[in-house]
């Protein structure tokens, strides 16, 4: 059931920061590492009934932070065996509790997957300044806020929708899954952002249960 959706959240864009290879990291971002490993199977498992194991195409790698900081946050990709008999690549980013040695929230994206063709507009849309990842980042920090607890993320490719107004702000639509709380049963949300498609930078965010 559809809850009213929130407000605008403005994303502000920041630099992408530089990864550590968790193999060379200290003993506790190698076990992290496995760890998130674990986690992303086994979500794969719960969000899209896979059968057959995945395959990571390395270690995760480490996202730089505050040496004394309790959490870490690790990005990995692998691929997934469909059940048509082919593979569907998938990154994941995950975020571990160094203190508590835990897993406490998981995000899963599709990678090249073909999107849904767009409804139509007045522009065809840009693609050159435009990602999906952008959006779903925010989207993704946005969940977080209003579930600290989340324990499971994941964006749906398949539904994304894509147009552009004439003044140069489109509006990527989709759809994904998440799990509030280990005691909370998955729920499905919708998001909308609207991006500057001159630069790709995230103006705007609209989440709705």
């Amino acid at each position: 059931m559809l809850a009213t959706a929130t407000g605008w959240t403005i994303a502000a864009s920041e630099p992408t920061p530089a990864l550590v290879p968790a193999t060379s990291a200290p003993p506790a971002h190698r076990e992290a590492a496995a760890a998130c490993e674990r986690a992303a199977q086994e979500t794969l498992r719960d969000t899209r009934g896979a059968a057959a194991p995945a395959t990571f195409s390395a270690p995760p790698t480490v996202l730089p932070g505050a040496a004394d900081a309790v959490e870490i946050t690790l990005r990995g990709a692998g691929r997934l065996r469909t059940a048509a008999n082919g593979t569907q690549s998938f990154s994941y980013s995950c975020t571990y509790d160094t203190r508590a040695a835990t897993v406490t929230g998981v995000v899963l994206r599709d990678a090249g997957a073909p999107a849904r063709t767009p409804p139509p507009s007045s522009v065809e849309p840009d693609l050159s300044h435009l990602s999906p990842v952008a959006c779903e980042s925010a989207a993704a920090s946005a969940l977080k806020q209003r579930w600290p607890n989340v324990t499971e993320l994941s964006f749906t490719a398949d539904t994304r929708q894509l147009s552009q107004d004439s003044s140069g702000i489109a509006h990527l639509r989709g759809q994904g899954r998440a799990r509030p709380s280990m005691r909370d049963p998955a729920t499905y949300f919708n998001y909308e952002c609207q991006i500057d498609a001159r630069n790709g930078r995230v103006l705007g965010l609209r989440l709705a249960d």
